[in-house]
């Protein structure tokens, strides 16, 4: 292979024109990552995409970029209904995946991407990398190592959820009014939209999960995005109850309501019977915590040997300098970045597909408990490379 991941990215909506075309087109990024094309089902939208951000070809009809002959690897940035058809058309071309969160709506559908990636021999990372943040990967390896105790239960949370103040959907021409009503349509939803950050973060640290139970329904049924009012058919308040095994449990929500002090948008914490960690502060445009509090029975190198104190890691999402910082989605983009390396060097990427599929199990199986008043049993599991 080149020194370059060549690139296609099937869907121009507002987290592309926010974050991952800014991203990805940055001059760093372009020394191992170059796009190739674009493609949006509105075709005005994707020619002025193209144009915006000096990518050579621009298409409508996804299949015209899944067949681009010099590409490695498609993105996958649309409406989460169709990253199961998209994804697997990709894989099934011979191209590598990255595919937005959530994975896809069923886990029937994440199981084939994944048997269909490890049969061809090809990359599929799946958003969001909640495992390549630092302070992450800290709380899975302090309750790895026992300095936590036993956990008896941990919690994470996403309020706020909804996409209507976006700036790519308050102007009027094509890159600036971007319809948010699927989100609030089948598909959709806080659940799969922000509540899989947590999911991934307490599965990564936790292991997977063994039973969901769930509460959930719908608080306010419409949503006004300019002069359209939105009716919601997807659930807008969720509660998820999620049992590890040997008594280790987990709480983890999806709401349409404000935030606060106490607890932010992924806010996480995590209690056992030697110590406890805390999110302190969540960094706004990534989500990643940024700082943590801690605290256990025995002194603690994370915190200078204290029993209890702040840690703040000292690195930052890996790929992400200052300059990707200040832009929106910087872990998206070490998540593309990422997979560049692993498709470079032929590794396993760490938002696996596995673990993704893991989530989407989760959450479809947590609708079915909230329906039924019954926990029901999980059938997936996963190991992080």
């Amino acid at each position: 292979m080149s020194s370059q991941v060549r690139a296609g990215l099937i869907g121009c909506g507002a987290l592309s024109l926010m974050g991952i075309l800014p991203q990805i087109t940055q001059p760093d990024a372009r020394e191992r990552l170059e796009l190739l094309a674009v493609c949006d089902v509105v075709e005005e939208r994707a020619r002025r995409t193209a144009e915006a951000f000096d990518v050579p070809l621009y298409f409508s009809d996804p299949s015209e970029l899944i067949a681009v002959r010099d590409l490695d690897l498609v993105i996958v940035a649309t409406p989460i209904p169709f990253h199961y058809e998209l994804a697997m058309r990709a894989l099934q071309a011979g191209k590598h995946v990255y595919v937005q969160k959530t994975m896809a709506t069923t886990h029937r559908e994440a199981s084939e991407m994944v048997r269909t990636a490890r049969r061809l021999g090809l990359k599929l990372a799946a958003a969001p990398g909640q495992m390549l943040s630092p302070s992450i990967r800290k709380m899975r390896e302090l309750v790895a190592s026992g300095a936590l105790g036993k956990v008896y239960w941990a919690w994470g949370s996403t309020g706020g959820w909804g996409h209507d103040y976006e700036p790519q959907r308050q102007g009027e021409d094509v890159l600036h009014s971007v319809d948010p009503t699927w989100y609030y349509k089948a598909g959709g939803g806080p659940l799969v939209d922000v509540t899989v950050y947590v999911l991934h973060s307490l599965t990564g640290i936790l292991g997977p999960a063994l039973r969901v139970a769930a509460m959930s329904g719908i608080a306010v049924p419409t949503r006004q995005w300019r002069d359209k009012t939105i009716q919601l058919e997807v659930d807008d308040n969720s509660l998820l109850m999620l049992d590890f095994g040997d008594s280790t449990f987990a709480v983890a929500g999806g709401h349409s309501c404000m935030t606060g002090r106490l607890v932010t948008w992924g806010s996480m914490g995590i209690y056992g019977s030697e110590g406890a960690i805390e999110t302190l502060e969540i960094e706004p445009l990534s989500g990643h915590p940024s700082r943590l509090y801690i605290t256990s029975s025995h002194g603690l190198a994370e915190i200078g040997g204290e029993r209890e104190g702040e840690y703040l890691p000292d690195s930052w999402l890996p790929y992400v300098d200052a300059r990707h910082a200040a832009i929106p989605e910087p872990h998206v983009y070490a998540d593309i970045m990422h997979l560049v390396d692993c498709i470079m060097a032929d590794k396993d990427p760490i938002p696996s597909g596995e673990h993704a599929a893991h989530v989407v199990e989760i959450i479809e199986k947590g609708y079915v408990a909230a329906r039924t008043g019954r926990a029901q049993h999980l059938e997936s599991t996963f190991n992080l490379p």
